[in-house]
C-alpha cells in the first residue's frame, strides 16, 4: 500500500484588498509587485531564500546548514527557507511557515496594476522588467500574463510558472461611476 504522507511543500502569496489597503503574506519564493502611476516597480513581499542574512542566522540557529550547488539550499535540499509542507525539514525547525505580512496605502501609492507569481516568474525576470512587460500589454491583462508566462520559459526557467495580474481602477475614473 502507497504511503498516504506527502513529503512536499508549496509557497503561499496573498493579496488582500480593504477599502484603500493591501495587506500581502508571504510564505517561500512568490512574490508580489505592484506599479504604481510612475511606473515605478513597488515590491510587495520578501523571496525567503537560505541566502539571506536573517534567514541563515535563524537556519543555523536551528541546527541546519545551507550548501551551494548551483543555488543555495537549506540542508542541501530547499532552495527557498519558508514553506508550508516539506515536513522532513519541518521536523528539524529549519524551514518553518512563518509568513511575513505587509500592509500598504493604496492612496500613497497609487498603484496601476499588481502581479502576483511563482518563482519562475522571478527567475526570469527583474521586478522592473516585469513591471515594464506588463505595463506594454495592460490593455488586455490576460494577455500581458499569459505572454510573460511565455517569455519566461523562452528565456530559459525549468521551473512551473503561475502569474496573476491585477489591474486596478484608475481613482479619476472611480470618482465618476
Amino acid at each position: 500500500m502507497a504511503s498516504l504522507f506527502c513529503f512536499s511543500g508549496t509557497t503561499c502569496l496573498i493579496a488582500l484588498l480593504s477599502d484603500k489597503d493591501l495587506t500581502v503574506a508571504n510564505v517561500g519564493d512568490s512574490r508580489g509587485v505592484l506599479c504604481d502611476k510612475d511606473g515605478n516597480a513597488i515590491p510587495l513581499s520578501h523571496d525567503h531564500k537560505p541566502y539571506q542574512l536573517k534567514e541563515r542566522k535563524r537556519i543555523k540557529r536551528a541546527g541546519g546548514f545551507i550548501s551551494f550547488n548551483g543555488s543555495w539550499r537549506v540542508q542541501g535540499i530547499l532552495a527557498m527557507s519558508r514553506s508550508l509542507g516539506d515536513y522532513p525539514l519541518k521536523n528539524l525547525n529549519v524551514v518553518i511557515p512563518d509568513p511575513d505580512i505587509l500592509t500598504f496605502d493604496l492612496d500613497k501609492l497609487q498603484p496601476e496594476f499588481m502581479i502576483l507569481a511563482s518563482d519562475g516568474l522571478w527567475d526570469a525576470f527583474s521586478n522592473e522588467e516585469a513591471v515594464r512587460f506588463i505595463k506594454d500589454r495592460l490593455d488586455e491583462p490576460h494577455f500581458g500574463a499569459k505572454s510573460i508566462v511565455l517569455q519566461s520559459f523562452y528565456r530559459g526557467c525549468p521551473d512551473n510558472i503561475t502569474v496573476m495580474v491585477v489591474k486596478f481602477r484608475n481613482s479619476s475614473k472611480t470618482e465618476e461611476q
